[in-house]
């Protein structure tokens, strides 16, 4: 048998070895809900610095540095502190009680 016979025998078993996990994988879907969606049911954990969109400034970057990303946490770290330790503020309230 040449070089071609060869190469054409073993394509022809690797792929009709290769089927049954190119069939499964094409049947595993996302859970749907009853009308097609994907089912985005669960529990969400927001304890994160990461936000739910990417900032402008950060647009053009795939990738954040060791150093931007504890930047961006000692950020949020001090941003928390601020807000929890301002004093309350008084707002005139507006509300019929209809």
């Amino acid at each position: 048998m040449n070089h071609r016979g060869l190469a054409v025998v073993c394509t022809v078993i690797g792929g009709v070895a290769l089927m049954p996990m190119l069939a499964a994988a094409q049947s595993a879907q996302s859970p749907r809900t009853p009308w097609g969606a994907p089912d985005l049911q669960g529990v969400w954990d927001f304890r994160s610095i990461t936000p739910m969109e990417r900032p402008a400034a950060l647009a053009d970057k795939e990738f954040l540095t060791e150093e931007e990303a504890a930047n961006l946490e000692q950020e949020a770290i001090d941003r928390n502190e601020r807000l929890l330790n301002q004093p309350a503020e008084e707002r005139a309230e507006v509300w019929s009680g209809v």
